[in-house]
């Protein structure tokens, strides 16, 4: 059996940051530069392609923002390869709009995502340390003692003036 080590949570983050951004930028980034939005089959063809990119993307070790970098780049490139095929009459290599598209949407989330990923264990300890204490016990008192207040005026002119007698019995 081939037992792997299991994902780290910074790993997965980043391969599940990877693998959404790919599809979502690759989407904008081509509509942006001229390429149109995709159909349906497109989409569902880009979902796929960029899930497993994230899961190349979590199981591999490399962290900060070059290396985030490197897998936006395929991710884009891996989208619009996908979109470029599906789309009828769209040429396979990108125009300048287009390509000037990717790389920024490329640039922009590498940092976006390496930050995050930086930022992750300390957000988590934070997180931990709020919401992961156990509460304590409440405690009632055994024994209430009995308070002396109505030999007070106020307390006694009340008594006085609650009513006894109880609703007319019907015979």
């Amino acid at each position: 059996m081939n037992h792997r080590a299991p994902v780290r949570p910074p790993a997965a983050f980043r391969g599940a940051a990877v693998g959404a951004l790919s599809a979502a930028l690759a989407v904008a980034a081509h509509g942006a530069g001229g390429g149109g939005l995709p159909q349906s089959s497109s989409l569902t063809l880009l979902a796929a392609a960029c899930v497993g990119l994230g899961v190349l993307v979590a199981q591999y070790s490399a962290r900060g923002a070059p290396a985030t970098a490197v897998a936006l780049v395929a991710g884009q490139s891996l989208g619009h390869l996908v979109l470029a095929v599906e789309t009828p009459g769209h040429a396979l290599l990108p125009g300048a709009v287009m390509l000037s598209a990717h790389a920024a949407a490329t640039v922009v989330c590498a940092i976006a995502v390496s930050t995050v990923e930086q930022l992750y264990g300390p957000i988590v300890a934070v997180w931990r340390a709020v919401f992961a204490t156990r509460p304590y016990p409440v405690t009632a008192p055994r024994h209430v003692p009995p308070t002396s207040d109505h030999h007070l005026p106020v307390v006694a002119l009340l008594r006085a003036s609650i009513s006894r007698r109880g609703p007319p019995i019907p015979a």
